[in-house]
């Protein structure tokens, strides 16, 4: 694997591109690999390399969302371990929007996301916006803080990292449950 990423970062910016492209729908090279070394290399242009790096992986998530979509099952099955289909269908069907928001931020694979929201049907529009929203706030995070921190942001990273991903997930919840409660408000027969 190193020599893959020896051999994208001997490309700059295109290589970069490649990996995030990617990793959407084949790859299981996170971009962040490459990512960061290169904003630390030259942190004023870190929140550039961020936001094509977010570009890059949403454009590569449309593909894992039509391959999803076109093949079904069998290609989810081809790239995401079985142990984790069901709960990835649970998620999707269930949460929708929220699970692919939710799972754009976390260090896994963006192919795992992508081909499963085209698997299960979600709607594509949505698709976009969730994986937008997602790969912004984690791609675009990493690059403001090397961008004003330099080589300190990788501690304040790791630091981080984890209780972001809770807080996120905690307040995505509760907005989804405040517009649940709205909605069925809504739906509501008045007397």
């Amino acid at each position: 694997m190193e020599q893959i990423i020896d051999l994208f970062g001997q490309y700059g910016l295109i290589g970069l591109i490649i990996i995030s492209f990617t990793e959407s729908f084949i790859s299981p090279i996170l971009p962040d690999i490459l990512l960061i070394p290169m904003a630390l290399a030259e942190p004023h242009k870190a929140i550039y390399y961020s936001a094509i790096v977010t570009v890059a992986s949403v454009l590569g998530g449309i593909i894992g969302y039509a391959g999803g979509r076109r093949f079904g099952l069998p290609i989810m099955k081809k790239y995401v371990p079985q142990k984790y289909v069901d709960t990835i269908e649970h998620w999707v069907t269930k949460y929708g929007v929220w699970a692919i928001i939710l799972a754009s931020l976390a260090p896994i694979p963006f192919k795992f996301v992508s081909i499963s929201a085209g698997v299960f049907r979600l709607n594509m529009t949505l698709f976009i916006v969730a994986a937008i929203i997602g790969r912004s706030k984690r791609f675009l995070l990493e690059g403001v803080l090397i961008y004003y921190y330099g080589p300190q942001a990788l501690a304040l990273m790791k630091s981080l990292s984890d209780s972001t991903l809770i807080v996120t997930g905690v307040l995505l919840i509760l907005i989804w449950i405040i517009v649940k409660l709205k909605r069925n408000k809504v739906k509501a027969p008045q007397n």
